[in-house]
């Protein structure tokens, strides 16, 4: 269950005092598999490697970044513990930001929303329209 979003006052400028609501971030769990991804709309698939998930969103590195609001598709192999057993997710989402390289990862990072998804369990395998990740 997620924490409730906080509300209160805050001052502005040191003269005005306005309501804000912040809403805590989804919790992040450190996963780190594989990634592919692509551009909405490509046909090449690019390779990454996840550092982060949550339910809103991935945090993945790679060595072809791409710019903060392209939408992208990828596909995640998560690992028997997230969900009791090995399977593959396909998402839908949008590029939020990029990070530069860490001092032990030379490749820039790529944090994404996750819109929707589905697992290949959820897909009709003898249509081969419904295994396209634009179709989510």
């Amino acid at each position: 269950m997620a924490p409730a979003p906080l509300r209160g006052p805050i001052e502005d400028d040191g003269h005005e005092t306005r309501e804000v609501t912040v809403v805590p971030r989804a919790q992040r769990f450190e996963i780190r598999v594989p990634v592919k991804y692509r551009p909405s709309g490509a046909t090449a698939w690019r390779d990454g490697r996840t550092e982060n998930i949550s339910r809103s969103g991935v945090l993945f590195r790679t060595d072809q970044p791409i710019s903060p609001k392209t939408r992208i598709e990828f596909l995640i192999a998560l690992p028997e513990e997230v969900g009791g057993r090995a399977d593959a997710v396909i998402c839908l989402g949008r590029v939020v930001r990029t990070e530069p390289p860490k001092l032990d990862d030379p490749r820039p990072a790529v944090a994404a929303t996750i819109a929707g998804y589905r697992t290949p369990n959820s897909l009709n395998h003898t249509d081969p329209q419904t295994t396209d990740p634009r179709r989510i």
